[in-house]
């Protein structure tokens, strides 16, 4: 076994141990407590997602929700590139780094711009309240 698979290893066992720790101190406790009230927001996006009564409200939180997975993705790629970038001093891994930092960018301004061609034809295309104001 190298080194470096005994350092994942070793990780994943302390990332366990801390997670069934932290889990068990909060269930000690008495549960989770919320930093902030919701009040009438009800739960989370992911929550509204399936609790919704109809395809309007359905397809706009899928919407929104696909644009804040894909953003939280991008920064996740942006970080394990820097990391890529950071950890090693062969040039071909450098540049690999780079070419992944310039894709992600480009698909940050791809969600952007979306969002943002979507806004300005007209914002209620965004609501998609546009079927209901046909009759």
């Amino acid at each position: 076994m190298t080194p470096t698979s005994k350092k994942i290893i070793l990780s994943l066992v302390v990332l366990i141990g801390v997670s069934v720790w932290g889990t068990h101190t909060a269930l000690a406790v008495g549960g989770f407590v919320p930093l902030a009230d919701l009040g009438a927001q009800g739960g989370s996006k992911l929550s509204n997602l399936y609790g919704s009564n109809g395809l309007r409200d359905y397809v706009n939180a899928l919407f929104t929700f696909a644009l804040s997975l894909g953003a939280i993705l991008a920064v996740l790629r942006i970080a394990y590139a820097g990391y890529m970038y950071m950890g090693t001093d062969s040039w071909g891994n450098k540049s690999e780094a780079k070419k992944i930092i310039g894709d992600v960018v480009v698909g940050l301004l791809l969600l952007l711009s979306i969002w943002l061609i979507l806004n300005q034809i007209n914002p209620h295309l965004l609501d998609l309240n546009v079927l209901s104001q046909i009759n």
